[in-house]
Order: C-alpha cells, then structure tokens, then sequence
C-alpha cells in the first residue's frame, strides 16, 4: 500500500508547522485539505506513532508499562503542544496500537484533531536516531510502512528472527571490535 502523496504531503507540513509552532500555517493547511484529507493524514499518524512505540520497544509489542513510560517521557517535551500524559497514552495504547476509532478515545473533536499530530509530532523529535532530523526518521518508517504493507503475515516470524539474528550478529563483531 503507498502512502498516496496527497496525504503525505499535508501530513508532513502539519507535523512541521505544528513542531516549529507556526500556527497560522497550521489552521492554513487544515482549511486548505479539508475535512477528509486531514481525517487520512490522522489515519497515516496513527501507523507512524504505532512504529515509533514498537521501534522505541526493541521491536516488540509495547507492554502496558512500556506505553505509561512512553507516555510519560512525551508530557514532558518541551513542544507547547500540552499533551497530558493520560492522552498520549490513550493515543498510543488505544488508538495506535489498540487500533480503536480516534473518535471513540477522543470524543472531544479538538482533542480528536490535535492529539495525533501533537503526539505524532512529539514521538518524531523525542525519539529519532541520534544526528538525525525528524523528517529522515519519518521517512525511514513511510519505507518501511510501504515495504511491509503488501507482505503476508506469515511472514512476520521470519522478519522478527531474522532482524533479532543481524541484531545480535552486530552486537557480536561490535563486542569484538571493543576487545580487541
């Protein structure tokens, strides 16, 4: 499934405008994509956050307690966004990854429109690789989120076993590298 550019584009600039606190920007793009576009790109930051939380759990499923840390650490960005700890962790444990309907978790429709960018966009700073900038991070996982999309899921043992055994493989010659 690709990510249809329509969405990506908008999306992107959201999380931008929203990151560097340009707000008028922000309002401009919602107004200019209209009510549908902004619901897909509310669609495509649930994958991204949902990513995020396995990608910061070692490529396992997130545990409750994994999530209230997670949660946790995200109320305490420095963004401006406001996010409550109880929200991110309801975006994440019941929405992202609970795959429950943003407006069952967030009734409120202007919690519904500014927790997932908020949360998105914070998980996107707080938690991409050392020396990188946010968008690289972003665009590591719409790759990868394109890339797996089509694959079957009897596929994912495979995937798992054969990223644990290149991950323990580094970890080995980077052991021997320090012994020597």
């Amino acid at each position: 499934m690709q990510i249809d550019p329509k969405v990506e584009k908008p999306a992107r600039d959201l999380l931008g405008h929203a990151i560097r606190s340009e707000w008028d920007e922000f309002a401009g793009v919602i107004e200019d994509i209209g009510e549908e576009r902004f619901l897909e790109c509310l669609s495509l930051y649930l994958r991204v956050a949902g990513y995020i939380a396995i990608d910061i759990c070692g490529h396992k499923w997130p545990t409750v307690a994994d999530l209230r840390e997670i949660a946790q650490r995200m109320a305490t960005v420095e963004l401006d966004f406001d996010l409550t700890e109880s929200d991110v962790y309801d975006y994440l444990a019941r929405a992202a990854l609970g795959f429950e309907p943003l407006i069952e978790v967030f009734p409120d429709r202007e919690n519904l429109g500014s927790i997932p960018v908020f949360a998105t966009a914070t998980l996107l700073v707080s938690y991409r690789r050392h020396g990188t900038d946010w968008w690289d991070y972003l665009e590591q996982i719409e790759a990868a989120l394109e890339t797996a999309a089509p694959l079957p899921e009897d596929v994912v043992p495979a995937l798992l076993l054969l990223s644990r055994r290149n991950r323990a493989l580094k970890e080995r010659c980077e052991s021997a590298g320090q012994a020597s």
